[in-house]
C-alpha cells in the first residue's frame, strides 16, 4: 500500500502550500530561518498525518522510519555520501538547527533522496511536493530525517551533561536513550515495556518509563570531546552507542543486551569523508568501501509547480 486511500485533503494542501510559500530556485542561497522552519513544519505534518494513519487502522509497519537510506539511493549519482556522514556521525559540528536544516536541502540529501526512492520503488508521487504525503514511503524518508534531528538536539544537551537519543535500541522506535555526566548512568525511556525498575514520565507526548540500562564511569566521561556517535552499527534495526577509548586506544559499541548496555570493544573503517587529523575514523554500519560522492543536484530535478 505505498498510495495511503483516502488521505485527508487538507493535509495534502498544508504541505503543498508550505513548499510553494518557501519555493527555493537556487540550493546554494538557502535563506536565514528556513533550515528550521522546515524542520518543525515536517515534525509536526508528519507526527498529524500518522495520528489519522493510526485512526484509520493502516499498517503502522509501512510508515516506520528508515534507519539507513537504502544502499541503491547513497550510490546514486546525486548522493552526496560526504554530507550524511557529517548529518549523521557530526552532527555536533552544527551550530543550530537552521545550520543544520539548511545544511540538509543545500547538500542536496533531501532532494535526492526523494528523487531516488521514486525512481527506485516507481513512485513518482514521491517526486512531486504537492502529493508527496499520500504516499507511505514519504514517512519511512521523514521519520528518519527527523531521527536525525533529534539526535542533533541530543547531542546538544549532550554538552550540557545531559544528552538523549531517540530511536529503537530494544524494542520500539519510540524510545529515548538518556546519558549523564554527573554519574556515568544510562537510562532508557520505554513506552508500554519496562528495562528494570523505573518511573513514568511524559516525552514528546508518550509515556514513558524510565530504567537504568548501564553505567560508563569506567570509560570517562562521554562528553571530554572524544569521538562519539550514536547509531545502528549493525544493520540490525537497534541502535548503539560508539564511543572512541583513549586509554585503551580502540572503539567500543555499548549495545543492549538482556536490558542492560554491554561495552564490547570494536574494529571500524571509515566511509564517506576524511576524519579530522586529531580523531580517529568516524564509526559506521557500512563496512565497504564508498565511492566519492558525485556532483549531480537533485534540488533541481524534483517536481515545482509553476505556478509558485
Amino acid at each position: 500500500m505505498p498510495t495511503i486511500p483516502n488521505f485527508p485533503a487538507d493535509l495534502l494542501r498544508e504541505h503543498m502550500h508550505w513548499h510553494h510559500r518557501h519555493h527555493i530556485s537556487d540550493p546554494n542561497r538557502i535563506p536565514i530561518g528556513y533550515g528550521r522552519e522546515f524542520l518543525e513544519f515536517h515534525r509536526d505534518f508528519i507526527a498529524r498525518a500518522l495520528d489519522w494513519y493510526r485512526r484509520s487502522g493502516y499498517d503502522p509497519r509501512l510508515v516506520e522510519p528508515w534507519t539507513n537510506v537504502p544502499e541503491p539511493i547513497r550510490q546514486s549519482r546525486c548522493y552526496d555520501q560526504g554530507a550524511e556522514a557529517r548529518l549523521v556521525f557530526r552532527p555536533d559540528t552544527f551550530r543550530s538547527a537552521d545550520e543544520f536544516g539548511r545544511f540538509l536541502e543545500s547538500s542536496g540529501i533531501h532532494g535526492c533522496i526523494h528523487q531516488e526512492a521514486a525512481r527506485l520503488y516507481g513512485e513518482p508521487d514521491l517526486n512531486d511536493f504537492d502529493v508527496a504525503p499520500r504516499n507511505t514511503v514519504f514517512y519511512n524518508i521523514h521519520g528518519m530525517i527527523d531521527r536525525w534531528y533529534r539526535n542533533w538536539e541530543g547531542q546538544g544537551q549532550f554538552r550540557q551533561g545531559e544528552g538523549h537519543w531517540c530511536g529503537k535500541f530494544w524494542a520500539d522506535e519510540r524510545e529515548v536513550l538518556h546519558y549523564r555526566a554527573s554519574d556515568g548512568s544510562w537510562r532508557l525511556g520505554q513506552p508500554e515495556a519496562r528495562i528494570g525498575s523505573g518511573t513514568g514520565a511524559r516525552e514528546k507526548g508518550v509515556l514513558l518509563d524510565w530504567g537504568i540500562v548501564g553505567d560508563s564511569r569506567g570509560y570517562g566521561p562521554m562528553d571530554d570531546g572524544r569521538p562519539f556517535r550514536v547509531w545502528d552499527t549493525d544493520g540490525d534495526g537497534r541502535l548503539e552507542v560508539i564511543f572512541y577509548d583513549a586509554a585503551g586506544r580502540t572503539w567500543r559499541e555499548g549495545k543492549l543486551k538482556g536490558g542492560k548496555l554491554e561495552w564490547e570493544p570494536v574494529a571500524i573503517r571509515r566511509i564517506g569523508h576524511a576524519s579530522r587529523p586529531s580523531e580517529p575514523s568516524p564509526p559506521s554500519e557500512f563496512s565497504r568501501p564508498s565511492e566519492p560522492p558525485r556532483s549531480a543536484n537533485a534540488n533541481s530535478r524534483r517536481k515545482r509547480n509553476t505556478r509558485m
